[in-house]
């Protein structure tokens, strides 16, 4: 055939595909030099552009991650310090508590009287509490009256202290600031509470030293060597009772235009606020909560110094990978602007490789469409070979009732019941689910059976046959023989020159070489007048999917099938072609002389065997038209029948009686096959004959495979007695 229409030339048909991507026809003038240069500077401004909008983004994500961090760590720091706290002074108030139990109703001479016992009362209560100093018992004049560290406790006032006379003015509870102890000489602050008596008079005080050591070394846990963070507990008015880090200058109150104070302000219960410290100057994330029932703040502050530090330090290392890849990046642009010739060529290439793609893609979905349409027919002539089966059965009902007068139409029915099983036989060979059905026949009677079916798509007039009488007899599928030499013949036409001729010729060959390709074979060749194809394209014409023809008009299959079919039949397929003057594709069929002979003794064997004698059948077929039919064929040979519509009612029946034989239909519902069924019964009945049925391609074939009988939809009674005296001569 000529090498325009073929299984293809590879390299003029990508060249035809990507000239037609490409656009370089008229009006579709061809990517320029120009163009590439500009097209590769505007990526390397893209490129620049990128990498500084990647590192703005980068810097603008990672500056609200650190801010949020920041604020959580100075929460989880206010959180964790408030318990601490909450536990310090509910410890405190406890003391308290038992210390005014401890001292109900005395006056402050009944207390000075007994100072003794209450030293040794007090002392014992603090014991093992390092977080409190002392416990003192103040009289209403502000005399020291007891005291948990000396005994006898010297005279001393404290009359003029500020939480004193906080107390004896009304308040309940009071925390003073941070003192030196007039005793102890050291520094404390101090929680005071009053007592009073029933009708409210003041009686004095019960006085809690408190040592803001004990809560610094907690803060110097939590925060170890965090320079940029602080803990504090600070009074509701803004003294400063404790402080980590220690300042190199004591600050000892927070303004009140204070972040800290303004946020107590709006909300004094907790809060997180940001702004300048009066403490040192820098903007920090304040973060504050209220000690429970008292008038002393946790606080936490975290210097946005710090975060910034931290931003500019990933800011640099983020610059500095980005600006590594980036620069590689750019310079590759550039080196490709200046060797624009070998990036042309390059991408001319690519899209070579690309129309290629397409075209492999494009194939491929074709055979998929054609795979889909396989099945629909596969199971189209499935349920058409069941309405056959009907008919059949029926016709030779009538027939063996010996109906009169309905002779004539019984033939009539015949030759459309064999049209249908020739249709059924196309369907199923245009699926390739149609198992092969090897037959004997001679070509010098079927070719001419065939002419118009093979002709008449490429015109009659122009094709010549030369059909050897002596031509020897081939044992092949007839059908796949047919759309072997349709595919050859439509190549031929498509090849050829609208006047040029095509000729069919069968001769008869033998081979006397060595090896696999000797013995007798019958020669099929088709000849045409084309242009030929070249010596690398003939090698690939076999090859699926190798066209040359244009795209949409060609699927590479063609040939393909040709060869499948010539290896399967056990033969092969030759090709031979000349640029300019024509290619001639040949068929080599094994021929079929002793296949012959023997299925002529066979069919003489089968004729003088004895009549069948009855028998019992057990036929599953869950359509129960053709069951009805296949009965009452059966039935009217003599033989009895019991029919069962699944597997499951048939291993049951099995079980209490068994039959001659088994009949099944393969394709049934209920989640059994027929095969599956045959497989049981082999392993428990082994001695049972099974012969299954089918319409279905797909399901004869897998019976084959696995070794059972099989007939397919529609038979007659004589295939299916021949089948019977087989399995139970």
């Amino acid at each position: 055939m000529s090498k325009t229409t073929l299984n293809m030339d590879k390299h003029a048909n990508t060249d035809s595909q990507w000239a037609a991507i490409e656009g370089s026809g008229p009006g579709h003038p061809r990517i320029g030099f120009d163009i590439q240069r500009r097209l590769l500077q505007a990526l390397l401004i893209l490129c620049v552009l990128t990498s500084l909008a990647l590192l703005l983004v980068l810097g603008i994500v990672q500056w609200r991650d650190l801010h949020t961090q920041a604020f959580l760590a100075a929460e989880r720091a206010t959180v964790v310090a408030k318990e601490h706290a909450d536990k310090v002074f509910e410890l405190d108030t406890s003391l308290t508590g038992r210390v005014g139990d401890l001292l109900a109703g005395m006056n402050d001479d009944d207390i000075h009287a007994r100072q003794h016992m209450i030293h040794l009362k007090l002392r014992q209560m603090i014991a093992g509490l390092p977080q409190i100093t002392a416990v003192a018992v103040i009289g209403k004049n502000g005399d020291v009256l007891a005291h948990s560290r000396d005994y006898p406790f010297p005279p001393l006032s404290v009359a003029d202290r500020e939480y004193f006379i906080a107390l004896k003015q009304g308040k309940q509870e009071s925390i003073s600031s941070v003192v030196v102890g007039r005793q102890m000489q050291r520094q404390v602050f101090t929680d005071g509470v009053a007592r009073r008596a029933e009708n409210g008079s003041f009686l004095g005080v019960i006085l809690v030293s408190l040592d803001p050591g004990y809560f610094l070394s907690f803060y110097q846990e939590m925060l170890p060597g965090e320079m940029h963070q602080s803990l504090s507990l600070v009074r509701e008015d803004g003294a400063i009772l404790v402080r980590y880090p220690k300042m190199v200058n004591d600050v000892p109150n927070v303004s009140a235009s204070s972040p800290l104070m303004r946020g107590i302000g709006a909300n004094a219960l907790a809060g997180t606020t940001t702004g300048i410290s009066p403490l040192d100057g820098e903007r920090k994330i304040i973060s504050y909560r209220r000690v429970a029932n008292h008038d002393v703040y946790v606080v936490s502050a975290r210097s946005l110094s710090h975060i910034w530090r931290a931003w500019l330090s990933y800011m640099v290392l983020a610059g500095t990978l980005l600006l590594v890849p980036g620069s590689i990046l750019c310079g590759i642009i550039i080196f490709a602007i200046r060797r624009v010739k070998d990036q042309k060529i390059a991408w001319q290439y690519w899209r070579r490789e690309l129309a290629l793609r397409h075209k492999v893609e494009s194939d491929l979905r074709e055979s998929q469409k054609f795979e889909a349409l396989g099945k629909l027919l596969g199971r189209v002539a499935h349920d058409f070979n069941n309405c056959l089966m009907v008919v059949t059965t029926g016709i030779q009902i009538i027939r063996l009732k010996r109906v009169p007068g309905v002779e004539k139409q019984l033939e009539a029915i015949e030759r459309s019941i064999k049209s249908g099983e020739q249709l059924t036989r196309q369907l199923l060979g245009v699926s390739r689910r149609q198992p092969l059905k090897p037959e004997i026949f001679s070509l010098q009677m079927k070719i001419p059976e065939w002419q118009l079916l093979l002709f008449n798509p490429i015109g009659a007039a122009r094709c010549y046959v030369d059909v050897d009488t002596e031509t020897w007899p081939v044992c092949v599928d007839a059908v796949e023989m047919q759309l072997a030499l349709i595919n050859i013949l439509l190549n031929a036409r498509d090849a050829s020159p609208p006047d040029g001729s095509i000729t069919l010729r069968t001769e008869n060959i033998l081979r006397r070489s060595a090896g696999p390709r000797q013995g007798y074979f019958v020669c099929i060749s088709i000849t045409d007048q084309g242009g030929g194809m070249s010596e690398e394209t003939r090698k690939q014409a076999f090859d699926p999917l190798f066209t040359t023809k244009e795209a949409g008009k060609g699927t590479g299959l063609g040939l393909s099938q040709v060869e499948n079919f010539a290896k399967a039949a056990g033969g092969y397929a030759e090709i031979e072609s000349a640029v300019g003057i024509g290619t001639k594709v040949s068929i080599y069929l094994p021929a079929a002389e002793s296949a012959m002979l023997a299925e002529r003794d066979e069919g003489s064997l089968v004729a003088a065997a004895p009549p069948l004698k009855p028998l019992s059948i057990l036929l599953v077929e869950d359509n129960t038209d053709v069951a009805d039919g296949i009965v009452t064929l059966l039935e009217t040979a003599g033989h009895a029948v019991t029919h069962l519509t699944g597997a499951a009612d048939a291993e049951d029946f099995l079980s209490q009686r068994q039959p001659d034989v088994v009949i099944s239909d393969i394709h049934m519902p209920g989640g059994i096959t027929g095969i599956e069924l045959a497989k049981k019964l082999n392993l428990r009945f082994p001695a049972l004959p099974v012969i299954l049925i089918s319409g279905y391609a797909e399901d004869l074939q897998a019976a084959i495979k696995d070794g059972f009988s099989v007939i397919s939809k529609p038979f007659t009674l004589d295939s299916i007695n021949r089948q019977l005296a087989a399995k139970v001569r």
